[in-house]
């Protein structure tokens, strides 16, 4: 059996910044500006590029979400961001391993666990060595009961 830690953080906020300018140093002053102001990102997801806009969403927790929307709307013209959009009530599920890499499926294990527990994904991250997806808070218990019958017994 695959050797999988679960976890989840039903404390976090999701921003996203819309329609960023797809460019060097976007990314830099956006998360230098947040660690400036001591502010942890817990999860970042950058969209696919399109006509040279990105869409750039993070997860921080929702206890700072105000300080940021307002660092955000001060910082919105200076990198070229359209509008920004915050939720509450989201929390994190992630899986993680060292030989999930070389595992092929499991990412698909994790999104067919959540989707027979009757849970949407609303982001997904991803590395070499977990699966993190966005849900809604209320739901953090189910996909963490889910998960771990999927992945451990």
């Amino acid at each position: 059996m695959l050797d999988v830690h679960i976890a989840s953080n039903a404390n976090v906020a999701k921003v996203t910044l819309h329609s960023v300018p797809d460019k060097p140093g976007i990314a830099a002053e956006t998360f230098g500006k947040l660690g400036k102001e001591g502010v942890n990102v817990e999860l970042v997801v950058s969209g696919i590029s399109y006509k040279g806009k990105v869409d750039l969403s993070f997860a921080v927790a929702e206890n700072e979400l105000g300080i940021i929307e307002k660092l955000m709307e001060k910082i919105k013209d200076e990198i070229g961001a359209e509008r920004i959009s915050s939720a509450a009530n989201i929390a994190l599920v992630s899986i993680a391993g060292h030989q999930l890499a070389q595992t092929p499926g499991v990412a698909g294990k994790m999104f067919n666990a959540l989707s027979q527990a009757g849970i949407n994904i609303d982001t997904i991250t991803t590395s070499m060595s977990s699966v993190t997806c966005v849900i809604a808070r209320d739901k953090a218990k189910e996909a963490v009961e889910a998960l771990r019958k999927e992945f451990q017994g």
